[in-house]
């Protein structure tokens, strides 16, 4: 029997629901505000998804609340949606996180998150093309994906440096 360790997907978890804490040199964001790049609010960060097989965020769970910010139906508001930290910055000083390329219409076209149920490479996958724009989709001929590809995470949304990255004060500087 052929296994996929290296791509398997059930290594992702909600670091509340883990024995796993925040690194001591990293901040503790759950709770913070997420905004967009004019600092408008647009929801707040709900908890982390991260591999604990790397050893690494790879998503926040998103609550969006953004009734004000654009006319949505009342159906879908207070959603949960995975945002990869590779997009995000963080205002330490403010305790928030910063989605400067995104617009709050846009992160109500992300697909739903359900709280405490496995993210499937498929998910991962919708995430991805959401962010890439409908040009990089696929054939639907070639949707057939049960697991990860070598190097899925080398992608840039994973990448953590601009995660990494602190804004100070309200000038937007960063460290």
């Amino acid at each position: 029997m052929k296994t996929y360790e290296n791509n398997r997907t059930t290594y992702l978890e909600e670091l509340s629901g883990s024995d796993f804490e925040i690194a001591d040199h990293q901040p503790d964001i759950i709770g913070w505000e997420i905004v967009d790049n004019l600092g408008n609010e647009i929801g707040e960060v709900e908890d982390l998804i991260f591999d604990s097989n790397a050893r690494k965020v790879r998503y926040i769970v998103a609550s969006l609340d953004l009734d004000e910010e654009i006319e949505a139906p009342d159906a879908i508001d207070d959603r949960l949606v995975l945002i990869p930290i590779g997009i995000v910055e963080l205002d330490e000083d403010d305790d928030e996180v910063i989605i400067p390329e995104v617009s709050a219409a846009f992160l109500y076209s992300l697909p739903l998150y359900t709280s405490g149920k496995i993210i499937s490479p498929a998910e991962e996958l919708a995430v991805r093309y959401a962010f890439l724009g409908a040009s990089s989709l696929p054939d639907a001929d070639a949707v057939v994906y049960e697991e990860h590809p070598e190097g899925f995470y080398t992608h840039g949304h994973f990448d953590d440096a601009r995660f990494n990255r602190r804004i100070t004060g309200s000038g937007g500087e960063s460290n």
